[in-house]
């Protein structure tokens, strides 16, 4: 694979996310900095899960592959795409968080001043699932709309990231993950955009019709789970 930006800059953000785990306190500054601005809980508490898996199959991926299909300035990109990416973002996640990384989240640590919002976990923080989910599929979403030399708007550039930046800074604010946990987050999807350089995977991504039918079945399967389950329970 050659090395490219996407690469190199997803090294740097996820080796400097590791480094600053050995600094306590710049975790401790930056989480009582961002809950701060915890100026509503319950609005947090659901704006937060448009990182969550099942919000982003539901609602967030079918929303962007429907914009690229109306827009006469983007590619396509078809459910599949983005659902493939997320699937593989979260298993690589998981088994990171679970298994590589012991890392603690902020609410083993009761550290006073911070308010913390439900439902709180305690372990299993590094990276972030909810964050390495929204920006893996705006960032792809983004990669892949904009082939085929087709020139995406600044304002929906700026309008995607600063959503996919906003819901993934709202986990530190509402005292669920450290800043780091972010940070390494953005690095691990910028590492595995840069797989996107692979004609091999953008085809399996993009061309694969049993995916397409099994992207539809999941979109099905995640609305049933927002309606019949509370799903915060499982991330």
């Amino acid at each position: 694979m050659k090395i490219n930006n996407d690469l190199i800059l997803g090294l740097l953000f996820f080796g400097l996310a590791f480094s600053l785990k050995f600094l306590p306190s710049f975790d401790i500054a930056t989480l009582k900095f961002f809950n701060s601005f915890l100026f509503n809980s319950t609005f947090f508490t659901y704006f937060t899960e448009f990182g969550n898996g099942w919000f982003v199959v539901a609602l967030v991926i079918p929303l962007l592959s429907f914009v690229s299909y109306k827009s006469t300035t983007m590619s396509y990109v078809p459910m599949q795409a983005l659902i493939l990416s997320g699937i593989y973002i979260g298993l690589i996640v998981q088994l990171m968080k679970e298994e590589i990384f012991p890392f603690t989240r902020p609410a083993l640590e009761a550290i006073e001043g911070i308010n913390y919002v439900e439902p709180i976990f305690r372990y299993a923080t590094f990276p972030s699932g909810h964050a390495a989910t929204i920006f893996g599929v705006i960032l792809i979403w983004l990669h892949l709309a904009s082939q085929e030399k087709q020139r995406i708007s600044r304002l929906i550039t700026f309008s995607a990231l600063g959503f996919a930046s906003f819901v993934a800074l709202s986990r530190v604010i509402i005292a669920a993950h450290w800043f780091t946990d972010i940070l390494a987050s953005l690095g691990l999807v910028l590492i595995l955009k840069s797989t996107l350089s692979l004609d091999k995977v953008k085809s399996h991504l993009m061309d694969d019709s049993i995916a397409k039918y099994f992207s539809y079945f999941l979109v099905f399967i995640a609305w049933l789970g927002i309606i019949f389950f509370d799903i915060t329970e499982y991330f």
